[in-house]
């Protein structure tokens, strides 16, 4: 009988113990700024935030506060901000993959970059020496045209439509290869760019550079460039 009551009193005791240790304690505040303790959080307060502790009183466990509608928007869009930041540098990386591969498909050096940019532009330079070697003979038939006109007027004579048609019409070829020219030269300013343009980002992806940097126009500062290496 004493067993039994031993055994009853010990089997009490852990019901009690497990149930102290199972047992929740809350901290939480109020929007007067009072702090709370309790084992429950009344339901007024569940969208606050709260800390659990342990029999202790140290914290096991802390939920924030649940955000406002203004907040959830706000991260809402800052989420969707960093998912499309995302998106575009995994296509700026794949879009550099894919330049990369294209150059070192396209040159097999720095140097025949620099090469080819100098070839065509010498070419592009002699379409303008030549285009102003014609402008200048243009040029004097216009005068020759012109001065022929004038006379025939001082003496009286008539110039005919087809004579003035000629006249236009030698206006109008000079005008043509004075844009010719004009339009050369820009494809001068352009064909130097997208070569060193070319050249910055062969070195860069062939490990000769660290980053894509201009690249001057010099030849003598290309070959510098072309031959640098990682310090």
């Amino acid at each position: 009988m004493k067993n039994l009551t031993i055994r009853l009193l010990l089997f009490l005791t852990l019901i009690i113990f497990q149930g102290s240790l199972s047992a929740k304690l809350y901290k939480w505040v109020d929007e007067d700024g009072k702090v709370h303790y309790s084992d429950k959080v009344p339901p007024e307060y569940n969208d606050q935030a709260r800390q659990e502790l342990n029999k202790t009183g140290v914290v096991k466990d802390s939920v924030d506060r649940a955000l406002t509608a203004e907040e959830k928007k706000a991260k809402a869009e800052e989420l969707a901000r960093q998912q499309e930041e995302a998106r575009r540098q995994a296509e700026l990386k794949k879009q550099q993959q894919a330049e990369r591969n294209k150059l070192i498909k396209s040159y097999s050096s720095a140097d025949q970059i620099t090469r080819l940019k100098r070839e065509r532009i010498t070419a592009l330079e002699r379409n303008i020496e030549l285009a102003e070697e014609n402008l200048v003979i243009q040029k004097r038939n216009l005068d020759d045209l012109l001065k022929r006109a004038a006379d025939r007027e001082r003496s009286g004579g008539v110039v005919s439509d087809a004579f003035t048609a000629q006249i236009e019409k030698s206006r109008e070829q000079i005008e043509n290869q004075q844009l010719f020219i004009v339009d050369k030269t820009e494809e001068i300013k352009d064909t130097e760019k997208k070569y060193n343009d070319e050249l910055a980002k062969y070195l860069y992806y062939t490990g000769q550079t660290k980053s894509i940097e201009p690249i001057k126009t010099s030849d003598n500062s290309e070959q510098a460039a072309s031959s640098k290496e990682i310090q």
